[in-house]
């Protein structure tokens, strides 16, 4: 019997699909990317458009094998169950039990009991990763309710895993992976609901001690909860110079309207922390476009800001109601400005995402050998920029490189 795994959105999302796929191997079923015996479906459901490849991603596994048991699981399916049952689908397995995926499909009671209670999400871990940069998950759910986002309400409060659990799992994982990524759905409030509290500093100064670690990464980090502590380990090797914060916009009356808690001056604050830290740093973001409210003023801020900021890379979405938040019933009208303006952050996106890489071409950087394509070796810097070599080396590896151009969007680079 074999499985075949299809992951939509976040990293939580992927690290969760690498430990359900664990349980399937330890009860016998093979996973594949070929024609499968049962699929599984990790969905997302942050926007509209998440949702649609989340419901093409199903129909597609029911028409690759009409036969097969397909399963559904992940953000999309906790609010939307009876929509995703009317595709056919054989099981929904909601949040609280997507540890016992394995078990509640291959019908196997004493598994699931030894799984312990269906609230245990912590018992879901990994010894293996798909990519030599190993996603670890430490934290999950939200605590903060902003009023375009339904996460808080399909992934419920603020939890986090226990540090020793952790330390333990990036102790066996970092054996083989050289680069380590900590991922939560809101990670910046890890430890705040543990007895007694931690806090992400106390977390990364932990990892940062492991031996065989080679390296590691945050992902997404509300700059509310940077303290400028968690900064000073940017003088730390080990430490990638990179955060990536979810902005979402660049004015105070929108941020308002968002139920964020940070300001811009806040926002600048800390990116200027940073990079007094360490030189060079790479800062990504998220932009929205087309909030309700939105003006060619608070546009314009934005676009301030953005100029202020200088990213690196932006992930540019445009708006889209939620079910469960306040702009839920929102109508969205001006179809055409929203695109005119979401063309002027990727024209922006673009010409400071060269700007930054230029920076780089004939210096030292290094780089996580990830994959072969098309006879090049491609890999992650340290500071996030994706490179490709024509040399060859073992994957996994952590190699020095040398920047020597970009051109029509690919960074070239050599081995030193």
């Amino acid at each position: 019997m074999k499985v075949k795994f299809i992951t939509l959105g976040c990293k939580v999302n992927q690290y969760e699909t690498q430990g359900i796929q664990e349980e399937f191997l330890s009860l016998g079923v093979v996973p594949t990317k070929n024609k499968a015996d049962i699929y599984v479906i990790n969905t997302c459901s942050v926007t509209k458009r998440a949702d649609s490849k989340s419901r093409e991603a199903i129909l597609s596994a029911k028409k690759e094998n009409p036969a097969s048991i397909v399963v559904v699981c992940g953000c999309l399916a906790q609010l939307n169950s009876d929509d995703i049952q009317n595709l056919g689908v054989d099981y929904i397995v909601p949040q609280e039990k997507k540890h016992l995926l394995a078990s509640i499909v291959l019908g196997n009671n004493k598994a699931q009991e030894k799984a312990g209670s269906p609230q245990d999400i912590w018992s879901l871990s990994i010894t293996n990763f798909f990519n030599y940069r190993a996603f670890i998950k430490v934290q999950d759910g939200c605590d903060h309710f902003c009023t375009f986002c339904k996460i808080p309400h399909l992934r419920g409060p603020s939890r986090s895993r226990d540090i020793s659990s952790i330390l333990a799992e990036i102790k066996r994982i970092s054996e083989k992976h050289r680069e380590i990524v900590l991922c939560g759905v809101n990670l910046g409030l890890y430890g705040r609901d543990l007895k007694p509290k931690l806090n992400l500093n106390l977390l990364v100064e932990e990892i940062l001690k492991i031996k065989s670690l080679g390296r590691l990464r945050l992902s997404s980090l509300e700059p509310l909860f940077v303290e400028e502590e968690l900064f000073s380990f940017l003088k730390n090797e080990k430490f990638c110079p990179h955060f990536h914060f979810p902005f979402q916009y660049g004015d105070d009356t929108i941020l308002k309207s968002m139920n964020k808690k940070e300001t811009v001056s806040m926002y600048c604050q800390k990116v200027n922390q940073a990079r007094a830290v360490r030189s060079g740093i790479a800062i990504s973001c998220d932009i929205m476009v087309g909030f309700p409210d939105e003006t060619d003023e608070t546009f314009k801020n934005t676009v301030d800001f953005i100029k202020t900021v200088k990213p690196m890379r932006m992930h540019i979405f445009t708006f889209s109601p939620r079910e469960k938040t306040e702009f839920a019933s929102h109508t969205i009208k001006d179809k055409k400005t929203i695109r005119n303006r979401y063309n002027t952050l990727n024209d922006m996106a673009k010409q400071l995402s060269r700007e930054y890489i230029e920076q780089f071409i004939g210096k030292e950087l290094h780089m996580v050998a990830e994959e072969y394509k098309n006879g090049l070796l491609i890999g992650c810097t340290e500071n996030y920029l994706k490179v490709h070599l024509r040399e060859k080396v073992n994957l996994g590896k952590i190699v020095p490189v040398e920047i020597d151009s970009f051109s029509n969007g690919k960074i070239a680079a050599h081995l030193l």
